[in-house]
């Protein structure tokens, strides 16, 4: 019986050469911001509702302040009978983990069926 032996030499021989020769693709991204539409050039059906929670602890639907026991309220006014409306949850830094947790159970009472959450810096208004 042949030995195996100088076989599994030149296999590992192989095997470290093939190693040692191949390029990995280095792939680089950019990331890019672009710009949000218009209010003009969103289709009429398309609506997101926001929630900002400020650092200072304050919540606003779309930019008007409302206390934390009417927000589910509140949400039920701004998304009306549309169920499909997507409900965007901008907590500042700073804000209270409570506070998005409430926003989040108040989307879900409205009905909303898409709830995005996003931490950002400062809350321009």
């Amino acid at each position: 019986m042949a030995s195996l032996t100088p076989l599994i030499d030149v296999v590992f021989l192989l095997l470290i050469f093939f190693m040692l020769t191949t390029s990995f693709l280095q792939t680089q991204s950019l990331s890019v911001v672009t710009p949000a539409p218009s209010a003009d050039d969103l289709p009429k059906d398309a609506r997101v509702v926001e929630i900002w929670l400020n650092g200072d602890g304050t919540i606003a639907i779309d930019g008007t302040p409302i206390e934390r026991r009417a927000l589910p309220e509140g949400l039920k006014a701004a998304i009306g009978e549309r169920k499909d409306i997507t409900v965007t949850i901008l907590a500042e830094k700073g804000s209270r983990t409570q506070a998005l947790v409430a926003a989040v159970e108040a989307a879900r009472e409205s009905g909303a069926k898409n709830v995005g959450t996003a931490r950002v810096e400062k809350i321009t208004k």
